[in-house]
């Protein structure tokens, strides 16, 4: 070979050019890596080895498909509420119990399956070997209450006011540093390293809100404020909806009779949408001097006994 001024040049270029094109691949953002192959779905996720249930599995092994549904659930609490808004719940006021009736996750656990979840609200799921993002899927089909659909705009709405707001919740979603949309119902968030095979699963249990809603405005014509205590009952898409409530004592879920996820798989079967009703009693704390106002009785002495879909409530003479 001849080292003339223009073979060395031209060879230059080359390995010039090399480092290049390896590097490229490296800081290529997980949307554009989603963009370039097509992921790998999947219908669930576990930390320990393989999923007990297929893709199209109709239900649980441990639930009753065929559970009669109706009566009320009656069930009791300690304490106070005067607030509907999880996203400052331990920051400011009293979040009422029983709340997360109204709305739906990315994700549900198994309750035969260590550290398994399959899809509510996406209905697939995917992530590199390395673990260094993670993808979710939005089923098509899944609505507010309010009949409008549940969007990739939505969870990350949810995923920011958590994090920003929601000093628990900040700390469980430290390593995620980014939630974008990468499809038109595809959310892709991104971690902070690899190698944290739990991330997947963290972000799957997030509790969804509704952007719309909390953007708009109440029937008094005020602008809702998502970092703020509430007691308006709020819009949600699960199979509940807050259906009447006495501030600091009572509150009522009732069914959603149209509600979208009736016959996904991980929910055929449970319990919490078996009931027609639900009544929470919050009770003051015993020894905290606490009354209701409007009675004045010692109503910490009733006690319930929860049994299926009906319940039997004892009051102490």
């Amino acid at each position: 070979m001849r080292f003339t001024r223009r073979a060395v040049l031209r060879t230059g270029a080359v390995a010039l050019a090399a480092p290049a094109v390896a590097l490229d691949g490296l800081v290529r953002s997980p949307a554009a890596l989603s963009q370039a192959s097509a992921p790998a779905w999947k219908h669930g996720l576990s930390l320990f080895g393989d999923l007990k249930y297929t893709a199209d599995f109709k239900q649980f092994d441990y639930v009753n498909a065929n559970a009669p549904k109706g009566g009320a659930v009656r069930q009791m609490a300690f304490g106070t509420f005067d607030n509907f808004n999880m996203v400052v719940a331990g920051v400011k006021g009293s979040l009422v119990a029983g709340i997360d009736l109204v709305y739906d996750t990315l994700m549900v656990s198994a309750l035969d399956e260590v550290s398994t979840e399959y899809g509510l609200l996406a209905e697939a799921v995917s992530h590199p070997a390395d673990f260094s993002f993670v993808i979710y899927r939005l089923r098509g089909n899944a609505k507010w209450h309010d009949g409008k659909p549940v969007t990739v705009e939505d969870v990350i709405f949810s995923f920011d006011a958590f994090k920003k707001n929601h000093p628990q919740l900040s700390a469980y979603y430290s390593h995620v540093t980014k939630a974008e949309k990468t499809g038109e119902r595809e959310i892709t968030f991104t971690f902070d390293g690899p190698g944290n095979r739990e991330l997947p699963q963290i972000v799957g249990q997030l509790s969804v809100l509704p952007k719309h809603w909390w953007e708009g405005t109440d029937k008094a014509g005020n602008k809702r404020d998502v970092t703020a205590t509430t007691l308006e009952p709020p819009l949600g898409c699960g199979a509940y909806r807050l259906k009447e409530f006495v501030p600091g004592r009572t509150v009522i879920f009732e069914r959603v009779a149209d509600y979208w996820g009736k016959d996904v798989s991980v929910n055929i079967g449970r319990g919490t949408s078996r009931s027609s009703t639900s009544r929470l009693r919050v009770l003051p704390l015993p020894g905290s001097g606490l009354k209701h106002a409007s009675r004045g009785d010692d109503s910490n002495r009733s006690t319930t006994c929860v049994c299926a879909a009906h319940s039997v409530t004892a009051t102490a003479a």
